[in-house]
């Protein structure tokens, strides 16, 4: 398993109550996710599309450390806000780290 190749931070703002949101572009095509038309995970098909670049984004503005992963162009812009994975009390580092383990758990065939 091979930890992403990060392609560029796309935002990384100070909120002046000390929050903060960050957010990185990942390359990650060796996992081979494929969504569907709504955005839902399936199997490679005809009208399905194959997601190699994800978003990994971190914040604390809802008051708790929280970073979710959405799929992604290679600009870094989600046409569908569906989550991928994460979760609560993860930062984007660890997730970068640990990203192949954490798809296993949600359930993606990372080999």
């Amino acid at each position: 398993m091979m930890i992403p190749e990060i392609i560029n931070e796309v935002e990384k703002k100070l909120y002046p109550d000390g929050s903060y949101i960050k957010q990185y572009v990942v390359h990650a095509p060796e996992w081979d996710i494929w969504l569907d038309g709504n955005g839902h995970k399936t199997v490679p098909h005809s009208t399905s599309t194959k997601i190699n670049h994800f978003v990994i984004s971190e914040s604390t503005r809802m008051g708790y450390l929280e970073t979710l992963v959405f799929p992604c162009d290679d600009q870094g812009v989600c046409t569908k806000m569906r989550e991928i994975m994460g979760g609560r009390d993860y930062t984007a580092d660890q997730v970068l780290c640990s990203f192949a383990l954490m798809m296993m758990e949600a359930g993606y065939d990372t080999v």
